[in-house]
């Protein structure tokens, strides 16, 4: 299947709410609507987007349909500059099923950013000295104690900037077995093997295992050919023979269906789902 033949995801982006005030958090919020045959991965926020500043981003969870899924990301977002601030498109990747890397760009948008409005008891003007107050009030001690909480205060605030300019932590990675085994799943419950989709259904199995292989194993699988890939696999003195058998047979059946138009049935479709999860849960221990 050529990226041509296959459908676009769609984007929709928001930010909430649209005027803040100066250091208030603000919510980005982006969905992407796509068929389930595509995998639409995690949107890569840097530390700053404009004047904005990323305090958090999260992966929320997916909304799976019979025929679209819609997957949900939001970012936590600061700005310490006033006035309509331009908010940049944010880039979101996203794979089709032979493994061809798209873009998705989230549109500009603006927010107003408003000053903090002073407190009931902030008076607005400068008062005159009103003299001292006790006999020790000009003492050298006062000043010490001045100087010392200025600088006490300084350094709170510089800590809070620091931590704020380096971003936030990024989200942990979920392990590549894990992954491999809800993506398998969740194929399972697609239905395409019900609608006749055999040849989606193994082009996801392929991509399933050669993306765990290479996030476990570190060998190039995705762009590999699968005689390369078992090439690579035989030079790992820590996967055995058994196992490398298992890829081999596996892929090329796969490979019969994407590129040669053999066509097997439901159930034999199955059996090779049952293989692709009993292979990922019997070497997840040797990565």
């Amino acid at each position: 299947m050529s990226p041509k033949e296959t459908e676009v995801p769609s984007l929709q982006a928001q930010v909430q709410p649209s005027t803040a005030r100066l250091g208030d958090l603000v919510a980005l919020d982006i969905r992407v609507t796509h068929p389930p045959e595509l995998i639409i991965d995690s949107p890569s926020f840097t530390r700053s987007l404009g004047e904005f500043e990323v305090y958090s981003s999260t992966t929320l969870p997916a909304e799976r349909g019979a025929t679209k899924w819609v997957d949900h990301f939001q970012a936590q977002l600061q700005c310490f500059a006033t006035g309509p601030q331009l908010l940049p498109g944010v880039e979101v990747p996203w794979r089709d099923p032979m493994g061809h890397v798209s873009r998705l760009k989230t549109p500009e948008m603006t927010v107003t950013i408003e000053e903090v409005p002073p407190g009931p008891k902030d008076k607005g003007d400068i008062r005159g000295i009103k003299g001292v107050i006790g006999p020790v009030a000009a003492s050298p001690w006062w000043w010490l104690l001045g100087a010392v909480v200025i600088g006490v205060g300084a350094f709170v605030l510089w800590k809070k900037r620091k931590r704020v300019l380096a971003g936030p932590p990024p989200p942990a990675p979920v392990p590549p077995d894990e992954a491999a085994l809800q993506k398998l799943r969740e194929i399972e419950a697609t239905g395409w093997l019900e609608a006749g989709k055999i040849k989606e259904f193994y082009i996801a199995l392929s991509d399933i295992v050669r993306a765990y292989l290479e996030g476990a194993f570190h060998v190039q699988a995705l762009e590999r050919t699968t005689n390369e890939l078992l090439r690579d696999l035989r030079k790992k003195p820590d996967f055995p023979g058994v196992h490398q058998m298992t890829v081999k047979e596996f892929l090329e059946d796969c490979d019969l269906v994407k590129f040669a138009k053999f066509r097997p049935d439901a159930s034999e479709a199955r059996r090779q789902l049952a293989v692709a999860i009993k292979f990922v849960e019997e070497t997840r221990a040797l990565r």
